[in-house]
């Protein structure tokens, strides 16, 4: 048998890591073991380094019985981190001392190392794409080298057009010798400077190509371009974009001293950019707190910018009204271009209207204090009892209200300032209760009035609040003239979480109670409601809770407690309307304002009028706050349940021939807990329960079958009516079938002429 390599030459790119070598064995008889020694060696002439190129190697080859062939690998070294273009260099492999075998022929074999791809110097662009704006200037593309950087390389950077065009947009690279770009030993990166033109037209984004060509080297080794040979150019314009917008966002002007004279604001429209075509925008004004007619003349108009022109004013007119008042506002808009050239910009100026003499310089001498109506009486004691008692209304006492606790003192300051308190304008803010947390809630204005209580009275209803809820007033002073003055905040005081007229079952938490309601049919007897049917409603009071009752499903709490009118239409059998809007001949709210029952006034200020409302005195009238207990009572007539308040009848399992028929009315009822929220979506939080209500008439009907109706003994003519059947129809109507006997010579009649 004999050894020898399957090639005398092996070629390897540097970059390849090792190179892969076949030994083969080769003979008859191949049943022995045997063995050979494979070394490397340097060659004669450009030999390569071991450890510097390869990785040198002395090893045995086994080959086990019947093992024709052996591979082994030879480890390439790559100069890496300093690329060094060496050309082609080489080393050998030799078979030395074997064993069981002669060495055939090839036995020594060279491995040819090519570095000139890898390390070849390569150059690319670093970036696929650039966006650059026209009025940048210039634009520097990078080029970057990779390699054998220690020779001196150069490269073309030349453009080529694309939808921006030589000489308009950019200043031309050809493809020539002008346009090298040259790298000098060591460098990796080098600039190509490309330069814009700008001009003043607005133009679309873009495009040219820079494309790199003609690589060069001082090496004999030569140069590349790597796969990134061009790079995209994007231009964009947005400097000339055409912008139209108002000079200032905001303009103050003063308000004439008389009728005679008016004042007037000039606003400038300005336009940016590419003037070159026209654009035409409309400008128009909108109230604020300034009324136009009676503040301003309203302007609507159309600015047209012709070719050059860069600014417009727009003058708007400023009245006289005579009131005086705060500083009021109007603002300004910009509608789009029509023509769609230009862009809008600050499409909202604000005009402020200073007055001459603004509000009056009346104020309180003092901040106002809030405090529980139990105590309105006695406001000394509020310094003591800082948190009101929940589940009744507090008060905002202003510094010249006599109830004020030092009074003695500001009232002689309200006098001279001529301040008139019952023309005081009030408003309230609440907040949530504070968490767990000891987190509190911001304060919000409780600008939402209900069809009973209003937020904007001396004193907040408690269905605004609950327990451990934060509450402010705010007092603007009026004086004699009735002329406005500043307004003053009272210290927030928070509502008692220990202390309430009707506290929940469970300490800080709300939620629907059971109720009771009754249908009750008050007979012929009755006298002040005879022959009606009796609704009757209890349900237990929770502090801060408002009750709803209605024959129809509640929802949408926001609009259906409001003053608006959409509650008469939907809820017509309801305690939401106050009697003036009750469309039935008897309702849930009367325009009694006291409870019969109750004699004298067992709360201070339950039943004022004065200080609470009339609105609010009629729907409390229901609550019994000694018992905490809600009840509403109303009278209907069976047309009224039918039609308005969605009830209906039906005719419960009639037998034929029974002594007795029914019919029985059902009332849907729905009840709703509902609870002020300042953080509750529509500000309320509501819990809701509905039931159905029965009513059942019974009448003997088996007498009418056996005798029938008949005349009067003593009348002059006999006869009898027998009843055969009684159904209700679809429409709801009673329906009797009955045949007649007449005793007389004659017909029955349905009627005269």
């Amino acid at each position: 048998p004999a050894f020898y390599f399957g090639n005398d030459e092996y070629y390897v790119d540097e970059s390849a890591g090792y190179v892969e070598v076949h030994v083969w064995r080769t003979g008859t008889d191949l049943s022995k073991a045997a063995s050979v020694t494979v070394r490397s060696r340097k060659s004669e002439s450009r030999t390569a380094e071991a450890g510097v190129d390869y990785v040198g190697i002395s090893r045995n080859l086994d080959f086990a019985p019947g093992v024709s062939m052996q591979t082994f690998r030879v480890v390439i070294l790559d100069d890496l981190g300093q690329p060094v273009l060496e050309g082609t260099e080489k080393f050998e492999l030799v078979l030395r001392m074997p064993m069981n075998a002669a060495l055939g022929e090839p036995s020594k074999a060279t491995i040819f190392i090519n570095d000139s791809v890898s390390d070849l110097p390569k150059m690319q662009f670093k970036e696929p794409v650039y966006v650059v704006n026209e009025n940048d200037g210039q634009i520097s593309a990078m080029i970057y080298r990779s390699g054998d950087i220690q020779y001196t390389s150069t490269v073309r950077c030349y453009t080529r057009q694309g939808s921006a065009q030589v000489m308009i947009d950019f200043e031309e690279r050809p493809n020539t010798d002008s346009s090298i770009i040259t790298f000098l030993p060591g460098e990796t990166e080098k600039p190509c400077t490309l330069v814009l033109m700008d001009d003043t037209f607005h133009e679309e984004d873009e495009e040219l190509r820079l494309v790199l060509g003609t690589p060069r080297s001082d090496s004999s080794f030569g140069a590349s371009i790597g796969e990134q040979n061009e790079t995209l150019i994007k231009i964009q314009d947005d400097a000339d974009k055409a912008i139209i917008k108002f000079g200032e966002t905001k303009f103050s002007v003063s308000e004439p001293k008389d009728a005679r004279q008016v004042a007037v604001v000039k606003i400038p429209v300005i336009r940016l950019g590419d003037t070159s075509k026209v654009s035409v925008v409309r400008v128009h004004t909108k109230d604020g707190s300034a009324i136009s007619g009676e503040d301003y003349h309203p302007i609507s108009e159309e600015i047209e910018f012709k070719e050059g022109e860069t600014q417009h004013f727009v003058e708007i007119e400023v009245l006289f009204d005579g009131v005086r008042e705060m500083r009021e506002a109007f603002t300004v808009h910009l509608k789009p271009d029509e023509n769609m050239v230009a862009e809008i910009q600050t499409a909202k100026a604000i005009v402020y209207i200073e007055e001459m003499n603004s509000m009056a310089d009346v104020t309180f001498p003092s901040v106002p204090q809030v405090a529980s109506l139990l105590i309105y009486d006695d406001t000394s004691r509020a310094k003591d009892r800082t948190s009101p008692v929940a589940g009744y209304p507090v008060i905002c006492i202003t510094a010249c209200n006599p109830k004020y606790e030092d009074f003695d003192k500001t009232g002689s300051i309200c006098a001279s300032e001529n301040i008139n308190n019952t023309l005081t304008q009030y408003r309230w803010l609440v907040s949530a209760p504070t968490g767990p947390d000891g987190v509190t809630s911001p304060m919000k204005e409780v600008d939402f009035d209900t069809f009973f209580t209003s937020s904007k009275m001396i004193t907040l209803d408690s269905i605004y609040f609950q327990a451990g809820s934060r509450v402010q007033c705010a007092a603007r002073a009026v004086n004699s003239d009735g002329n406005e003055g500043l307004e003053l905040m009272s210290p927030i005081v928070t509502i008692s979480t220990s202390e309430g007229l009707c506290q929940p079952r469970m300490s800080g938490v709300v939620g629907a109670e059971p109720f009771s309601a009754k249908l009750r049919y008050t007979g012929p007897e009755d006298p002040a409601y005879a022959n009606l049917i009796k609704l009757t409603v209890t349900m237990p009071h929770i502090d801060g809770m408002l009750p709803v009752i209605s024959t129809r499903e509640l929802s949408n709490f926001e609009l259906t407690l409001s003053p608006d009118g959409t509650r008469v239409g939907n809820h017509k059998c309801s305690n939401l309307l106050d009697y003036t809007e009750v469309k039935t001949h008897h309702g849930f709210l009367t325009d009694a304002t006291k409870n019969s029952d109750v004699i004298g006034e067992t709360i201070p200020y339950q039943y004022s009028p004065a200080i609470r409302g009339f609105n609010t005195l009629r729907f409390y009238r229901n609550l019994n706050l000694e018992a905490c207990l809600w009840e509403f009572v109303s009278y209907y007539d069976m047309s009224e349940l039918l039609t308005d308040c969605g009830g209906t009848i039906g005719t419960d399992g009639q037998v034929l021939n029974l002594v007795q028929s029914y019919v029985t009315l059902r009332v849907p009822l729905y009840v709703s807990y509902v609870f002020h929220s300042p953080v509750g979506v529509g500000g309320w939080q509501h819990f809701d329960l509905q039931s159905e209500l029965r009513l059942t008439f019974v009448y003997d009907t088996a007498i009418l079958w056996k005798d029938g109706i008949g005349s009067p003994p003593e009348a002059e003519l006999q006869g009898s009516l027998y009843p055969t059947s009684m159904r209700i129809s679809e429409e709801g109507r009673l329906v009797v079938n009955f045949k007649t006997e007449a005793r007389f010579h004659g017909l029955f009649v349905m009627s005269h002429p």
